[in-house]
């Protein structure tokens, strides 16, 4: 079990795709924590999330550099 944030709202127990989802955002860096006010966009379903990890890679740079910029902003 781990925090995912206020704003994450958990799927429902037996949906699988969801919850594959939301593990490999989790795994990425992702999480749904901020002040309550909307985490930005995360793919809605798993089919997406493939193109959006790749979106977001292209545009960031690593993962550590990502987690490097939320732990100094």
């Amino acid at each position: 079990m781990v925090s995912m944030g206020q704003d994450f709202q958990a799927p429902k127990q037996n949906d699988t795709k969801q919850w594959t989802k939301v593990m490999m955002l989790y795994r990425h860096g992702y999480t749904y924590h901020n002040c309550g006010c909307g985490a930005g966009y995360r793919p809605s379903d798993l089919r997406e999330l493939s193109d959006f990890l790749e979106q977001q890679e292209a545009g960031k740079g690593s993962v550590g550099k990502r987690l490097l910029q939320r732990l100094t902003s």
